[in-house]
């Protein structure tokens, strides 16, 4: 239903030669986790938890190859830029913040730390897809950091509008995605009420549900398991201070202060 939507809407603007955005949420796999017969029947040889979450995916990923092969018969594909990530790590049992898999949530971080809910990177360190034939070289990898909070920046860059002077999370990745841009300016903050974060292009700071500052060498040590703020004092009082005063930006914006 959701991608019948989304190809009408393209069929529209492509037939009357006119620039769209279509952002399409997936509900897959969030809870109840639910796949048909025909997908459940491609995955019998694992138990029914794995079943219906292996489904789920499967059928999602039919639905954006529906989409891709859309654009190439209108035409469009090589000028339209498709993009595909998930918005934190794997949920945990019960399809919440718990952090544990089971039951029909049985999403995998790949060894990183933490699940969905948590600020350690394996709630928020998910892959990003890129694809724009007709502008980005296809094969290509980076590690280069980034956030969802770059699309906004990065769309509005490609449409060629300047934005107002104001302060943002984001910045514009085309520099990035064309290799002239090799390391991040600034950082990537998150927050929760429980927890905060930043993330630059070495380190990460994190305080794990109020408690202590935690530092972390992500180059060196992508699963965090090494603490090292006892040994980088002064690190860590930079970071922090620069990540409260994010905090604090983030509290004027929301109360309509830049804007």
């Amino acid at each position: 239903m959701i991608m019948d939507r989304v190809i009408s809407f393209i069929n529209t603007a492509s037939k009357n030669n006119t620039p769209f955005l279509a952002v399409v949420w997936f509900h897959t796999p969030h809870s109840p986790v639910i796949a048909g017969p025909k997908y459940l029947e491609m995955y019998k040889q694992y138990d029914e938890n794995k079943q219906h979450y292996y489904g789920c995916i499967t059928a999602m990923d039919e639905q954006i190859a529906r989409l891709r092969n859309e654009l190439k018969r209108l035409k469009i594909d090589n000028n339209t830029l498709v993009t595909f990530c998930s918005d934190n790590g794997p949920a945990g049992e019960g399809g919440g913040v718990k952090q544990n898999p089971g039951e029909r949530q049985q999403g995998v971080t790949g060894g990183f730390r933490g699940r969905k809910g948590s600020l350690y990177e394996g709630g928020v360190r998910v892959p990003g897809i890129i694809v724009w034939p007709g502008h980005i070289k296809a094969g290509r990898r980076t590690e280069f950091p980034a956030v969802t909070s770059d699309y906004f920046t990065t769309i509005l860059s490609i449409w060629g509008f300047e934005l107002p002077k104001r302060p943002y999370d984001g910045i514009n990745l085309m520099p990035a995605i064309d290799g002239k841009m090799k390391e991040r300016p600034g950082f990537i903050g998150f927050q929760t009420p429980t927890q905060i974060s930043m993330v630059t292009n070495n380190y990460k700071l994190i305080i794990p549900d109020k408690k202590e500052y935690e530092l972390y060498n992500l180059l060196e040590d992508k699963y965090e398991q090494k603490n090292i703020a006892p040994t980088h004092h002064d690190l860590v009082e930079k970071m922090k201070k620069e990540l409260l005063q994010w905090v604090e930006s983030c509290k004027n914006s929301n109360n309509g202060g830049d804007y």
